[in-house]
């Protein structure tokens, strides 16, 4: 009996010293690296030049006037840039958390996306991507894993179904003496016509990839507290949609019934720049070749200058 009681005493000894060391508790939701986090509020607003944009307002645009009656487009792939050069990630591979489809006539709420777990720290640039990268551009498996942003998209009409992709952005409206603005950006589907007077096919290569990566530098670093909160305003110029890096002057829908998809890189350089996937890798866009052999050939119309644009129609409004 004793025994038992010297057992009995001994183990509960054990417990309570198990007890005392025990670890502290830690959220899974939140990875440890980020366990010291604040949260990161990024809102994005639209303009025309220096005046907040206007759906059905008549502007000029490198010598056209253009209407707008839509204007959406996604960001996803939000990234942070520490001052050592640590890049902090935000859900990338969640579209249903760390992506946002922003529609010019939804309210201002639909605007903005919330950082809740961004490691407290000194920033130098945030990142993030116009569209959705390649690895998530595909509806019949990302719709598996983020079902409720592909059914956000689908609601606002912003998948290309015809290629089982996302569209990226999309503008329309009318321009010149009203004829029909139509400007759809998106990744083609293999084997697809790029236009009529082509015998060329679209390709899913790097340099066919609709995706861009821009990085916006703050004027200064900025300090993120442990549960501190920063607000990040990025402006959105819709001019540089056709005055931009590459002079644009509109003569038909882009595309038009998949027939003219090479149209759309210039516009897509231009408002998203020339950075693909990450901020090191930089797109130089080439016609599809008729036969592998065949040389390369730069797009008409398409700047593939150095410096790299890395900003397109993004820019700072304000950090706080």
């Amino acid at each position: 009996m004793r025994n038992i009681k010297n057992i009995s005493l001994s183990a509960l000894a054990v417990l309570a010293l198990v007890a005392c060391n025990k670890e502290p508790e830690v959220s899974y939701d939140v990875p440890p690296a980020v366990q010291d986090a604040g949260k990161v509020t990024l809102e994005f607003k639209n303009y025309f030049n220096d005046q907040p944009l206007q759906l059905e307002t008549e502007y000029t645009s490198n010598g056209q006037t253009v209407k707008f009656s839509e204007v959406k487009y996604i960001i996803s792939n939000i990234t942070m840039e520490k001052e050592d050069g640590t890049d902090v990630v935000y859900n990338w591979a969640k579209l249903d958390k760390g992506a946002l489809l922003i529609d010019q006539a939804g309210n201002e709420a639909s605007k903005t996306i919330q950082l809740d777990t961004m490691a407290a720290a000194r920033y130098k640039s945030i990142k993030f991507g116009l569209g959705v990268k390649r690895d998530h551009d595909t509806l019949s498996i990302t719709r598996a894993v983020s079902p409720r942003f592909v059914e956000q998209a689908r609601q606002k009409e912003m998948l290309w179904t015809w290629s089982d992709h996302f569209l990226f952005a999309k503008f329309k409206g009318t321009y010149g003496t009203n004829n029909p603005l139509e400007i759809l950006i998106g990744n083609g589907k293999r084997n697809s016509k790029l236009h009529t007077d082509w015998d060329a096919k679209e390709d899913v290569s790097d340099n066919r990839d609709a995706f861009r990566y821009v990085t916006i530098d703050f004027t200064t670093p900025v300090t993120l507290t442990k549960d501190g909160h920063l607000k990040i305003v990025i402006k959105a110029d819709l001019n540089k949609l056709l005055d931009g890096e590459n002079k644009q002057t509109l003569t038909a829908k882009i595309p038009q019934a998949q027939n003219n998809l090479d149209k759309m890189f210039p516009i897509v350089n231009n408002i998203g720049g020339r950075q693909g996937t990450t901020s090191g890798k930089v797109v130089t866009v080439s016609k599809v070749k008729n036969e592998k052999t065949d040389p390369d050939v730069d797009l008409e119309g398409i700047s593939n200058t150095i410096p790299v644009n890395r900003t397109g129609m993004f820019s700072l409004l304000s950090v706080e």
